[in-house]
Protein backbone atom coordinates (compact mmCIF):
# COMPACT_ATOMS: atom_id res chain seq x y z
CA UNK A 1 0.00 0.00 0.00
CA UNK A 2 1.37 3.61 -1.09
CA UNK A 3 0.19 7.44 0.21
CA UNK A 4 -0.98 7.31 -3.36
CA UNK A 5 -3.93 4.68 -4.01
CA UNK A 6 -6.59 5.18 -5.67
CA UNK A 7 -9.47 3.16 -5.47
CA UNK A 8 -12.07 3.77 -8.69
CA UNK A 9 -16.13 2.28 -8.67
CA UNK A 10 -18.05 2.15 -11.47
CA UNK A 11 -20.21 -0.72 -12.92
CA UNK A 12 -18.88 -0.01 -16.25
CA UNK A 13 -15.62 -2.34 -17.05
CA UNK A 14 -14.03 -0.22 -19.92
CA UNK A 15 -14.67 2.68 -18.21
CA UNK A 16 -12.82 2.13 -14.92
CA UNK A 17 -10.05 0.57 -16.66
CA UNK A 18 -9.59 3.89 -19.17
CA UNK A 19 -9.28 5.38 -15.78
CA UNK A 20 -7.27 2.77 -13.88
CA UNK A 21 -4.56 2.60 -17.19
CA UNK A 22 -4.50 7.03 -17.37
CA UNK A 23 -3.80 6.96 -13.38
CA UNK A 24 -0.56 4.43 -13.98
CA UNK A 25 0.93 6.90 -16.84
CA UNK A 26 0.58 9.26 -14.37
CA UNK A 27 2.70 7.18 -11.74
CA UNK A 28 -0.48 5.47 -9.63
CA UNK A 29 0.44 2.06 -10.80
CA UNK A 30 -1.58 0.88 -7.58
CA UNK A 31 -5.13 2.04 -8.25
CA UNK A 32 -7.75 -0.56 -7.65
CA UNK A 33 -11.34 -1.08 -8.74
CA UNK A 34 -14.68 -2.62 -8.00
CA UNK A 35 -17.86 -2.54 -9.94
CA UNK A 36 -20.36 -2.03 -6.83
CA UNK A 37 -20.72 0.41 -4.05
CA UNK A 38 -20.71 -2.67 -1.49
CA UNK A 39 -17.41 -3.93 -2.76
CA UNK A 40 -16.05 -0.13 -2.73
CA UNK A 41 -16.67 0.00 0.95
CA UNK A 42 -15.22 -2.88 1.59
CA UNK A 43 -12.13 -2.13 -0.29
CA UNK A 44 -12.14 0.98 1.01
CA UNK A 45 -11.91 -0.14 4.29
CA UNK A 46 -8.97 -2.44 3.52
CA UNK A 47 -6.91 -0.43 1.22
CA UNK A 48 -7.60 3.14 3.07
CA UNK A 49 -7.35 4.80 -0.21
CA UNK A 50 -6.65 8.76 -0.67
CA UNK A 51 -8.88 9.28 -3.08
CA UNK A 52 -12.07 8.19 -4.74
CA UNK A 53 -13.73 8.42 -8.02
CA UNK A 54 -17.20 7.16 -7.79
CA UNK A 55 -19.54 6.80 -11.16
CA UNK A 56 -22.65 9.19 -10.88
CA UNK A 57 -25.19 6.43 -11.39
CA UNK A 58 -23.22 4.68 -8.37
CA UNK A 59 -23.39 8.14 -6.26
CA UNK A 60 -27.12 8.25 -7.10
CA UNK A 61 -27.95 5.37 -4.91
CA UNK A 62 -28.61 4.89 -0.99
CA UNK A 63 -25.52 3.76 -0.18
CA UNK A 64 -23.52 6.40 -1.07
CA UNK A 65 -23.75 8.01 2.11
CA UNK A 66 -22.34 5.15 3.74
CA UNK A 67 -19.79 5.67 1.57
CA UNK A 68 -19.25 9.02 2.32
CA UNK A 69 -18.93 7.68 6.04
CA UNK A 70 -16.39 5.73 5.41
CA UNK A 71 -14.25 8.18 3.52
CA UNK A 72 -14.63 10.65 6.24
CA UNK A 73 -12.77 8.10 8.49
CA UNK A 74 -10.23 7.51 6.58
CA UNK A 75 -9.91 10.77 5.55
CA UNK A 76 -10.37 10.30 2.01
CA UNK A 77 -11.66 12.57 -0.59
CA UNK A 78 -14.17 11.43 -2.98
CA UNK A 79 -15.34 12.81 -6.58
CA UNK A 80 -18.04 11.75 -8.69
CA UNK A 81 -17.95 11.38 -12.40
CA UNK A 82 -19.69 10.97 -15.68
CA UNK A 83 -23.27 11.09 -17.00
CA UNK A 84 -26.39 12.74 -14.49
CA UNK A 85 -26.55 14.49 -11.49
CA UNK A 86 -27.20 13.69 -7.76
CA UNK A 87 -28.68 15.95 -5.14
CA UNK A 88 -26.45 17.19 -2.70
CA UNK A 89 -22.93 16.16 -4.84
CA UNK A 90 -20.50 19.32 -4.84
CA UNK A 91 -19.95 18.49 -9.00
CA UNK A 92 -20.07 15.67 -11.38
CA UNK A 93 -17.41 15.52 -13.70
CA UNK A 94 -18.05 14.91 -16.95
CA UNK A 95 -15.62 12.39 -19.29
CA UNK A 96 -16.49 13.37 -22.72
CA UNK A 97 -14.26 11.12 -24.22
CA UNK A 98 -10.45 9.77 -23.36
CA UNK A 99 -9.52 13.84 -23.10
CA UNK A 100 -12.32 14.33 -20.50
CA UNK A 101 -10.92 11.32 -18.76
CA UNK A 102 -7.81 12.51 -18.52
CA UNK A 103 -8.89 15.91 -17.28
CA UNK A 104 -10.82 14.16 -14.51
CA UNK A 105 -8.18 11.90 -13.78
CA UNK A 106 -5.48 15.46 -13.46
CA UNK A 107 -7.92 16.59 -10.90
CA UNK A 108 -8.27 12.98 -9.12
CA UNK A 109 -4.60 13.24 -8.71
CA UNK A 110 -3.79 16.84 -8.05
CA UNK A 111 -1.51 17.11 -5.33
CA UNK A 112 -1.16 12.98 -4.76
CA UNK A 113 1.80 13.37 -7.39
CA UNK A 114 4.60 15.61 -8.87
CA UNK A 115 2.99 17.16 -12.32
CA UNK A 116 4.12 14.80 -14.97
CA UNK A 117 2.61 16.89 -17.91
CA UNK A 118 -0.73 16.46 -16.90
CA UNK A 119 -3.57 18.49 -18.70
CA UNK A 120 -4.32 21.51 -17.29
CA UNK A 121 -7.43 21.10 -14.58
CA UNK A 122 -9.44 23.32 -12.38
CA UNK A 123 -9.05 21.19 -8.53
CA UNK A 124 -12.45 21.14 -7.64
CA UNK A 125 -13.19 20.79 -3.78
CA UNK A 126 -13.79 17.03 -3.96
CA UNK A 127 -16.74 15.56 -1.63
CA UNK A 128 -16.34 14.47 2.04
CA UNK A 129 -18.51 13.27 4.60
CA UNK A 130 -19.72 15.46 7.50
CA UNK A 131 -16.20 16.93 8.78
CA UNK A 132 -15.05 15.46 12.35
CA UNK A 133 -12.19 14.60 14.22
CA UNK A 134 -11.92 10.75 13.07
CA UNK A 135 -12.79 7.63 14.11
CA UNK A 136 -14.30 7.39 17.62
CA UNK A 137 -13.42 4.94 20.20
CA UNK A 138 -16.40 5.17 22.06
CA UNK A 139 -20.20 3.93 22.16
CA UNK A 140 -23.03 5.83 23.75
CA UNK A 141 -25.69 4.58 25.64
CA UNK A 142 -28.81 6.75 27.21
CA UNK A 143 -32.02 5.37 28.87
CA UNK A 144 -34.48 7.83 30.27
CA UNK A 145 -38.33 7.75 30.98
CA UNK A 146 -40.66 10.41 32.36
CA UNK A 147 -39.18 14.01 31.88
CA UNK A 148 -36.73 12.12 28.99
CA UNK A 149 -38.10 13.99 25.89
CA UNK A 150 -36.46 17.27 27.71
CA UNK A 151 -33.68 15.87 29.06
CA UNK A 152 -32.72 14.00 25.85
CA UNK A 153 -33.11 17.39 23.65
CA UNK A 154 -30.63 18.93 26.20
CA UNK A 155 -28.14 16.37 25.96
CA UNK A 156 -28.21 15.93 22.81
CA UNK A 157 -28.19 19.63 21.62
CA UNK A 158 -24.95 19.54 23.24
CA UNK A 159 -23.21 16.62 20.67
CA UNK A 160 -21.37 17.86 17.44
CA UNK A 161 -22.09 16.72 14.47
CA UNK A 162 -19.37 13.82 14.67
CA UNK A 163 -20.53 12.60 18.03
CA UNK A 164 -19.38 8.96 18.84
CA UNK A 165 -22.11 6.45 17.97
CA UNK A 166 -25.26 6.41 20.03
CA UNK A 167 -28.12 4.27 21.23
CA UNK A 168 -31.35 5.40 23.34
CA UNK A 169 -33.94 3.84 25.21
CA UNK A 170 -37.10 6.12 26.43
CA UNK A 171 -39.74 4.26 27.45
CA UNK A 172 -43.29 6.27 25.81
CA UNK A 173 -46.34 5.11 24.52
CA UNK A 174 -46.66 3.41 21.09
CA UNK A 175 -47.54 6.16 18.50
CA UNK A 176 -45.61 8.80 19.83
CA UNK A 177 -42.04 7.90 19.46
CA UNK A 178 -41.32 8.59 15.97
CA UNK A 179 -42.85 12.35 16.59
CA UNK A 180 -39.76 12.73 18.85
CA UNK A 181 -37.45 11.44 16.99
CA UNK A 182 -38.60 13.41 13.63
CA UNK A 183 -38.42 16.45 16.17
CA UNK A 184 -34.55 15.74 17.59
CA UNK A 185 -33.63 15.44 14.27
CA UNK A 186 -34.62 18.61 13.10
CA UNK A 187 -32.97 20.48 16.33
CA UNK A 188 -29.70 18.60 17.07
CA UNK A 189 -26.68 18.31 15.12
CA UNK A 190 -26.33 14.46 14.63
CA UNK A 191 -28.57 12.57 12.65
CA UNK A 192 -31.34 10.85 15.02
CA UNK A 193 -33.05 7.82 13.38
CA UNK A 194 -35.51 5.03 14.51
CA UNK A 195 -33.77 2.20 15.23
CA UNK A 196 -33.75 -0.50 12.93
CA UNK A 197 -31.97 -3.88 13.06
CA UNK A 198 -28.66 -4.74 11.75
CA UNK A 199 -27.84 -0.97 10.64
CA UNK A 200 -24.08 -0.50 10.94
CA UNK A 201 -23.13 2.36 14.13
CA UNK A 202 -21.39 5.04 12.48
CA UNK A 203 -19.94 8.34 14.34
CA UNK A 204 -22.82 11.05 14.09
CA UNK A 205 -25.64 8.96 13.92
CA UNK A 206 -27.93 8.70 17.20
CA UNK A 207 -30.50 4.99 16.88
CA UNK A 208 -33.40 5.66 19.51
CA UNK A 209 -36.10 2.71 19.86
CA UNK A 210 -39.29 5.00 21.89
CA UNK A 211 -42.22 2.86 22.33
CA UNK A 212 -42.20 0.37 19.46
CA UNK A 213 -42.45 -2.98 20.96
CA UNK A 214 -38.81 -4.05 20.40
CA UNK A 215 -36.05 -3.77 23.12
CA UNK A 216 -32.76 -2.30 21.53
CA UNK A 217 -29.26 -3.89 21.79
CA UNK A 218 -26.03 -3.92 20.29
CA UNK A 219 -24.03 -6.90 18.23
CA UNK A 220 -20.54 -7.13 16.90
CA UNK A 221 -20.20 -8.20 13.35
CA UNK A 222 -17.88 -7.04 11.41
CA UNK A 223 -18.30 -3.92 13.51
CA UNK A 224 -21.13 -3.13 15.70
CA UNK A 225 -24.84 -3.19 14.63
CA UNK A 226 -27.67 -2.24 16.39
CA UNK A 227 -30.21 -5.49 17.10
CA UNK A 228 -34.01 -4.95 17.30
CA UNK A 229 -35.08 -7.68 19.72
CA UNK A 230 -39.04 -8.88 19.37
CA UNK A 231 -39.78 -10.10 22.72
CA UNK A 232 -42.12 -9.26 26.25
CA UNK A 233 -41.18 -6.47 28.38
CA UNK A 234 -38.56 -6.50 30.63
CA UNK A 235 -38.86 -4.95 34.33
CA UNK A 236 -42.24 -3.84 32.61
CA UNK A 237 -40.57 -2.04 29.91
CA UNK A 238 -40.35 -2.51 26.21
CA UNK A 239 -38.23 -1.43 24.74
CA UNK A 240 -36.15 -1.55 28.46
CA UNK A 241 -32.86 0.58 29.39
CA UNK A 242 -31.63 -2.75 30.96
CA UNK A 243 -31.44 -4.76 28.24
CA UNK A 244 -29.21 -1.74 26.46
CA UNK A 245 -27.18 -1.35 29.24
CA UNK A 246 -26.51 -5.61 29.38
CA UNK A 247 -25.63 -5.49 25.75
CA UNK A 248 -22.99 -2.46 26.11
CA UNK A 249 -21.60 -4.17 29.33
CA UNK A 250 -20.83 -7.54 27.29
CA UNK A 251 -18.84 -5.18 24.80
CA UNK A 252 -17.22 -2.90 27.60
CA UNK A 253 -13.73 -5.00 27.81
CA UNK A 254 -13.16 -3.87 24.02
CA UNK A 255 -15.15 -0.86 23.53
CA UNK A 256 -14.86 2.28 25.68
CA UNK A 257 -18.67 2.64 26.48
CA UNK A 258 -20.14 5.76 28.05
CA UNK A 259 -23.48 5.00 29.58
CA UNK A 260 -26.29 7.62 31.59
CA UNK A 261 -29.16 7.00 33.14
CA UNK A 262 -31.87 9.41 33.05
CA UNK A 263 -34.99 10.84 34.75
CA UNK A 264 -37.74 8.15 35.27
CA UNK A 265 -40.46 6.77 37.49
CA UNK A 266 -39.10 2.97 38.42
CA UNK A 267 -35.67 1.12 38.30
CA UNK A 268 -35.59 0.26 34.55
CA UNK A 269 -31.51 0.62 33.88
CA UNK A 270 -30.17 0.93 37.10
CA UNK A 271 -28.72 -2.69 37.84
CA UNK A 272 -27.56 -3.08 34.11
CA UNK A 273 -25.74 0.78 34.66
CA UNK A 274 -24.43 -1.80 37.52
CA UNK A 275 -23.28 -3.79 35.37
CA UNK A 276 -21.79 -1.49 32.75
CA UNK A 277 -19.74 -0.08 35.59
CA UNK A 278 -18.85 -3.28 37.17
CA UNK A 279 -17.49 -4.32 32.84
CA UNK A 280 -15.30 -1.17 32.94
CA UNK A 281 -17.90 1.40 31.59
CA UNK A 282 -18.06 4.78 32.51
CA UNK A 283 -21.69 5.37 33.96
CA UNK A 284 -23.83 8.83 34.91
CA UNK A 285 -26.71 9.33 36.61
CA UNK A 286 -28.58 12.15 36.69
CA UNK A 287 -29.36 14.07 39.64
CA UNK A 288 -32.62 15.03 41.84
CA UNK A 289 -32.24 18.56 41.22
CA UNK A 290 -32.58 18.00 37.37
CA UNK A 291 -34.89 15.14 37.05
CA UNK A 292 -38.96 15.22 36.50
CA UNK A 293 -38.53 12.50 38.28
CA UNK A 294 -35.65 10.82 40.11
CA UNK A 295 -36.73 7.37 40.18
CA UNK A 296 -34.67 5.57 37.75
CA UNK A 297 -31.32 7.72 38.28
CA UNK A 298 -32.16 7.23 42.19
CA UNK A 299 -31.98 3.65 42.21
CA UNK A 300 -28.41 3.66 40.30
CA UNK A 301 -27.44 6.03 43.01
CA UNK A 302 -28.21 3.67 46.05
CA UNK A 303 -26.80 0.87 44.31
CA UNK A 304 -23.54 1.97 43.63
CA UNK A 305 -23.88 1.77 39.78
CA UNK A 306 -23.29 5.84 38.43
CA UNK A 307 -19.32 6.69 38.63
CA UNK A 308 -20.54 10.27 38.13
CA UNK A 309 -24.05 11.90 39.68
CA UNK A 310 -24.55 15.20 37.55
CA UNK A 311 -26.65 17.74 36.80
CA UNK A 312 -28.44 17.56 33.30
CA UNK A 313 -26.61 20.78 31.98
CA UNK A 314 -23.00 18.46 32.48
CA UNK A 315 -24.05 15.35 31.40
CA UNK A 316 -23.83 15.80 27.84
CA UNK A 317 -19.56 17.17 28.11
CA UNK A 318 -19.08 13.97 30.55
CA UNK A 319 -20.32 11.58 27.75
CA UNK A 320 -18.38 13.16 25.48
CA UNK A 321 -15.12 13.43 27.36
CA UNK A 322 -12.36 11.81 26.15
CA UNK A 323 -11.13 10.31 29.15
CA UNK A 324 -13.96 8.58 30.28
CA UNK A 325 -13.23 5.59 28.71
CA UNK A 326 -13.20 3.27 32.01
CA UNK A 327 -15.19 3.26 35.08
CA UNK A 328 -13.61 4.31 38.48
Amino acid sequence: MTDQRVLIADPNRGRRLLLRDICAEYGVADAVCADSLSETYRLAELHRPRRVAVAASLAGTGDYAALLEMMRLISADCLVYGEGTRSGTNQVHMLDGPEGARRFVATLLAGLVPDRGMPAAPVAVPERGPRGRGPQAALLLIGASTGGVGALETILAGFPTDCPPTLIVQHMRPGFGEGLIQRLDRLVRPRVVAAEDGVPLRPGVVHMAAGNGCHLGVVRRSGLATRLIPGAAVGGHCPSVDVLFDHGAALAGNVAVRAALLTGMGADGAAGLGRLRAAGAHTIAQDRDSSVVWGMPRVAVEMNAAVEILPLGGIAAALLRQDNMQGA
